[in-house]
């Protein structure tokens, strides 16, 4: 099964937490012996790896204080490394999606086979009734709004809306810029929309979010007015849980398998090395890049401006190199595109970059 490796890590995980709680108590006691000056002799049992036998407690090991500061220098190194397997065990938890949301697939999943120059693989019929209104976030509501397709396509079909689902839309911008055959399907049919991603087809009501004062469009659209691509944010909103599920992020790994069917990677840029990252973009293959968060990093924050980088972590289209071999990002928000980044600034500032296939072969 494909959640076998998933499920494999996480036991090697909780083994690797447990031996070292048992090592950190070791050298938590070896620590407060040291730092108290005691030379005696340590009993057979404790030097043999077992902490309780040492016959030493903490507090007996602190006189006047001195052991104090590297004791405690020691528990937190071993709350920061324990706390780190925990995360590493939660998110591979979350992976397996034990227990998935309606329509939910895994995105480790193998995709259908592709038809070589034919059309999608057939869906089957409507599925019976419509889904539920994916939850919303907050100063939206639902109003209906008819299915009108776009004039053209490409990187900016999408735009981002008022919550914080960039690796979607970023997804959509790079797939409908490189790919524009893999975009899902939609159309109306007996007063419903049909969204039809490969393997799947999502029959929703003929309603978006839009903004509670305004009455316009809340989330991803289109700079037309056409509404292909909100009836597709809501069909990705039906499979993530909610609106306000993927407003918190994501993978936009994930959203390429959702959107293409395809097989889909993530490169991490610090490790690849400019000639790699540069061929991968040269490809043709649709293509997103995910910056790091800057934090306190002066240096990374002033070459974000300068390159007119948003500060956060944030994903974006990437469209191309140009003749300098510098990266060309398009902004899932349809405004303040980054000017070209060269590739070893790429490396500085951008963490991974998430891609599909979209050959045959």
């Amino acid at each position: 099964m494909a959640e076998r490796p998933v499920q494999d890590a996480v036991q090697a995980l909780t083994s690797l937490r447990a031996a070292a709680r048992a090592e950190l108590d070791v050298l938590r006691v070896a620590t407060a012996v040291r730092a108290a000056g005691v030379t005696a002799r340590l009993p057979a049992a404790a030097a043999a790896g077992l902490p309780a036998a040492a016959g030493l407690p903490a507090a007996a090991c602190l006189p006047d204080g001195v052991a104090v500061p590297l004791v405690a220098a020691v528990d937190s190194a071993a709350r920061s490394s324990l706390e780190a397997i925990d995360a590493e065990a939660r998110r591979l938890r979350r992976l397996l999606h034990e227990t998935p949301q309606p329509g939910r697939r895994s995105p480790f999943a193998g995709p259908p086979p592709p038809v070589a120059g034919g059309p999608a693989p057939a869906l089957g019929p409507p599925t019976p009734g419509l889904a539920e209104e994916p939850e919303l976030a907050g100063g939206a509501r639902y109003a209906e709004h008819p299915l009108t397709l776009p004039d053209t396509v490409g990187p900016e079909l999408a735009r981002q809306g008022c919550i914080s689902d960039c690796h979607l839309v970023a997804a959509l911008c790079t797939v409908a810029g490189r790919a524009p055959w893999l975009l899902p399907s939609v159309s109306a049919v007996d007063g419903a929309v049909l969204v039809d991603v490969p393997g799947r087809r999502y029959r929703l009501r003929p309603t978006l979010p839009v903004d509670d004062a305004t009455g316009r469009l809340a989330y991803a659209h289109s700079p037309d007015g056409s509404t292909l691509v909100p009836y597709v944010e809501k069909a990705y909103a039906v499979y993530g849980g909610g609106y306000h599920v993927l407003g918190q992020g994501g993978l936009p790994v994930e959203a390429l398998y959702w959107i293409t069917g395809r097989p889909s990677y993530l490169l991490r840029v610090p490790k690849a090395g400019d000639d790699l990252v540069a061929e991968l973009i040269e490809s043709g293959q649709p293509v997103v890049a995910c910056s790091r968060p800057l934090g306190a990093d002066e240096a990374g924050a002033a070459a974000a401006l300068r390159y007119r980088l948003a500060p956060v972590a944030h994903a974006y289209a990437i469209t191309g190199l140009d003749e300098e071999r510098r990266v060309l990002l398009h902004n899932p928000w349809g405004r303040w595109h980054p000017r070209p980044v060269p590739l070893d600034v790429f490396a500085e500032l951008f963490t991974r970059i998430d891609w599909c296939e979209t050959d045959d072969d």
